[in-house]
């Protein structure tokens, strides 16, 4: 991306931020869908697989779509991306109304799936528009620079909600349309504002098509002269990060091209990126093996939490057979806002204290913390891994408030923390290319999960001979298989925080 400044002011380069920010902030609504899913359900007659499917949608677009919008925030800088998230997101959110009113007929299922697809890409969108905006233009602090704004995505669920609950309690199809025209203009007034600046950070050397063994002899100078007391602070954790990358990822390309000798990430050809990036390091490859597994019953949880609260409640009717009363309904509505809120908010700030804490324990250097941002993306894989177990042991509705804490918290943070490792890891002109790809990954782990959880569901209401669910035994499995995951992507990180702490990590 180019810059449009040469020399910008503070008070530009703060407008900027806010205004990605404020982007994030309305760009977080597909984990809004807990809060109108069983109206939505409801109103179409849709059955738990059909409801899956449908929510599984909005992370179709939300995930699969980061490469290509990744791409283009890379070639054609975050305002295009970002009017291409308005208008998608008012698409999606104004179809997902008239779906509601029944405008669509029999093909409400379809057209729900549909617009919620858009809901999805547009949210991608606007993600990459902020978040790359900010990778950009502070990259000496990166993790609270980009935490802010995907804190900000992790909150726009929770300031929906509220206003959900508040005013549009009994008016679903009201809602949805608000929703359009409230992030339709905040968008497209926040890109104004938004603009990339020159890097603040040293520039990599222009030389990143050189030989592995001159990229051992750079980055092995630039090592040793960490401890010159006349260079510069701003130079001196450009070198100490040029170091680590050294030995944190060595291409197999390199890897083969030299076998005495490691390389400095920094100093990679920049056609390794996207796709072919991934493929060729076995560290990306084990975070997106890992992101997976633990976003995927993350996403499983957030999706279905309207579903597991309704199986809860309806259990303790004396007749669960019988249709819920306007009363019932309201204190299910009230239910789902609840949690939908308590999941956002410990999202957000779970995305701005992990961003915040890699960056001081990054520059402990050693000295006091001299944690690399792989274990804290270790701690939020615990999380995760926490909130799944305590939901296979949920017996009431009050024991899912842990459930929501430590869900909610623990894929705030791997979210938080895992674009500022592949900002990091490799080039920042790449990074929305290389994020989008490692998006996908989300996609893949959510529907995997979505639909075992609508299948499981379905099963269980056939053993009873209902339509419908009715008690824990509808999520106890899938909570099982998530905490057995999450489990996994823990190990998983275990073994990749080992591995890059090694001397000559060849991958």
């Amino acid at each position: 991306m180019t810059s449009s400044t040469p020399q910008p002011t503070t008070s530009a380069r703060t407008a900027s931020f806010l205004a990605a920010c404020a982007v994030a902030l309305v760009s977080g609504t597909p984990y809004l869908y807990s809060t109108y899913a069983n109206q939505l359900t409801t109103k179409l007659a849709l059955t738990a697989v059909q409801s899956s499917l449908v929510a599984a949608g909005v992370h179709y677009g939300l995930f699969l779509s980061g490469p290509l919008f990744g791409r283009l925030v890379d070639s054609k800088g975050p305002r295009t991306v970002g009017c291409l998230s308005a208008a998608l997101l008012v698409a999606g959110y104004s179809g997902l109304s008239w779906t509601y009113t029944g405008a669509f007929g029999s093909l409400g299922f379809f057209t729900a799936f549909l617009f919620l697809i858009l809901v999805g890409m547009g949210s991608q969108a606007g993600y990459m528009t902020s978040v790359s905006t900010n990778a950009h233009n502070f990259q000496s602090a990166r993790g609270i620079a980009m935490g802010v704004p995907i804190a900000g995505f992790g909150l726009s669920a929770l300031l929906f909600a509220q206003i959900s609950s508040h005013w549009y309690k009994d008016d679903t199809q009201a809602f949805l349309f608000l929703v359009a025209k409230a992030i339709g203009s905040t968008i497209l007034i926040s890109l104004i504002f938004l603009q990339v600046f020159p890097s603040e950070d040293l520039e990599a050397p222009k030389d990143q098509e050189s030989s592995v063994a001159h990229a051992a002899g750079s980055s092995s100078s630039s090592s040793s002269s960490l401890d010159d007391d006349d260079i510069t602070e701003e130079e001196a954790e450009h070198r100490k990060r040029n170091a680590e990358l050294e030995r944190l990822i060595v291409p197999k390309l390199a890897t083969s091209a030299s076998h005495g000798h490691s390389s400095s990430l920094a100093l990679v050809p920049k056609s390794l990126s996207g796709f072919k990036m991934f493929r060729m390091t076995r560290h990306a490859q084990l975070l997106m093996l890992g992101t997976m597994l633990l976003s995927g019953p993350g996403l499983m949880y957030i999706t279905n939490a309207g579903n597991v609260i309704r199986s809860i409640y309806r259990d303790h009717i004396d007749d669960p057979s019988k249709p819920p009363t306007d009363e019932d309904l309201i204190r299910l509505q009230q239910l789902q806002n609840f949690h939908v809120s308590l999941i956002s908010l410990m999202s957000c700030i779970g995305r701005i204290s992990i961003g915040m804490m890699s960056d001081l324990g990054k520059r402990g250097g050693g000295k006091w913390w001299g944690i690399s941002r792989v274990g804290f993306l270790l701690y939020a894989g615990g999380c995760v891994w926490l909130g799944q177990t305590f939901g296979a042991q949920v017996r009431d509705i009050d024991d899912l408030v842990r459930v929501s804490l430590l869900v909610g918290l623990g894929y705030g943070s791997v979210f938080g923390v895992a674009p500022a490792i592949v900002s990091e890891w490799f080039h920042v002109s790449n990074f929305g290319t290389n994020w989008g790809w490692m998006s996908v990954t989300g996609a893949v782990g959510g529907q995997v999960f979505n639909l075992l959880f609508g299948w499981l569901y379905d099963l269980e209401a056939q053993h009873e001979h209902t339509l419908e669910c009715f008690g824990t035994e509808c999520f106890h499995k899938s909570f099982v298989v998530g905490s057995i995951s999450s489990f996994i992507g823990v190990c998983v990180l275990i073994y990749l925080s080992i591995l890059a702490r090694r001397p000559t990590s060849r991958c």
